[in-house]
């Protein structure tokens, strides 16, 4: 267990170095997801594999969907149909903290760490997460819906400060004019993942240059 722990704090350190922005992975992509990379005007389609830079825009149509797996701790976000957000990270010594900025849409947030910070924002409401599995559906004109699968997520009002927190089992509730509310989850408002339907690599490779020129591979596995 120590000897993993270190290869993952190696990897941590070397990959902070060697690409200081970069912070996740499209791991896989199914119908229309476009990417605008931080710095750039315009929309591109999204491929696997594609490795995420901090501030990086990601849309999808109807019946997009993407799964991203961020490098620290392989905590995964997966993006359902018209959906849009921005993923944004700030590095620590051997982690990253997450936030994701989400106009609309609908996704599952699955959270390996515990001591790391992964935040999402919306028009309405900001949840704040560690250790956990959940969905979140945002709409901007009737609010947002948590709903629990694993562990508890932290979800604030923007209006009017108020926060509850969400269990397995449980949904949230948080609206525009600043109310909030928890309901036992009804089985059915569960969306669908289909990322077990879709099949991406199982590898990245990173090419990477070293400060005398040499280039070096860098590979990410996963399942």
């Amino acid at each position: 267990m120590k000897f993993n722990r270190h290869i993952i704090l190696l990897f941590t350190f070397i990959f902070s170095v060697a690409l200081p922005n970069k912070i996740a992975v499209a791991t896989k992509v199914k119908g229309p997801v476009e990417i605008m990379p931080i710095g750039k005007k315009g929309f591109s389609d999204l491929e696997p594999g594609t490795i995420l830079s901090d501030g990086d825009k990601i849309r999808t149509g109807p019946s997009g969907f993407t799964a991203i797996i961020f490098i620290d701790d392989k905590s995964t976000l997966k993006v359902k149909d018209n959906s849009e957000v921005v993923i944004t990270g700030k590095r620590t010594a051997a982690s990253i903290s997450k936030k994701i900025n989400m106009d609309e849409g609908t996704i599952r947030a699955t959270v390996k760490k515990q001591n790391t910070d992964f935040v999402i924002q919306t028009p309405t409401s900001v949840a704040s997460v560690k250790g956990t599995d959940f969905w979140l559906v945002s709409d901007p004109e009737t609010g947002d819906q948590i709903i629990g699968i694993e562990g508890i997520v932290g979800l604030v009002n923007n209006e009017t400060g108020q926060e509850i927190d969400v269990s397995e089992g449980m949904s949230g509730l948080s609206t525009p004019d600043g109310n909030v509310g928890l309901t036992e989850t009804d089985p059915s408002s569960i969306p669908d993942d289909p990322s077990d339907e879709i099949e991406g690599p199982s590898q990245v490779k990173i090419y990477l240059e070293g400060p005398n020129g040499e280039q070096k591979v860098m590979i990410i596995e996963y399942q």
